[in-house]
């Protein structure tokens, strides 16, 4: 694994908070998926007392997970 891939403490917020999260998406009835709703990340971030500078930033790195979880899972469909 390289360096810049190897987990630090502080990612765990984030990989916990979109483990708890991952199923809180639109499901296309073709198939696909949409990022996790704001409303989810919102509430979710309320409920850890995450506000301001706190929420913007824990929102963005969700979301980013969120999008790399989406083109891996697009990558990855069965046609």
């Amino acid at each position: 694994m390289p360096e810049e891939a190897r987990s630090e403490a502080w990612h765990g917020l984030y990989f916990r908070a979109w483990e708890d999260l991952r199923f809180d998406r639109f499901y296309g009835a073709l198939g696909g998926e949409a990022p996790i709703s704001y409303l989810a990340i919102s509430r979710y971030a309320e409920d850890h007392g995450l506000r301001d500078e706190e929420f913007a930033q824990f929102k963005r790195f969700l979301q980013a997970i969120d999008a790399e979880w989406i083109k891996y899972a697009s990558e990855n469909a069965e046609d």
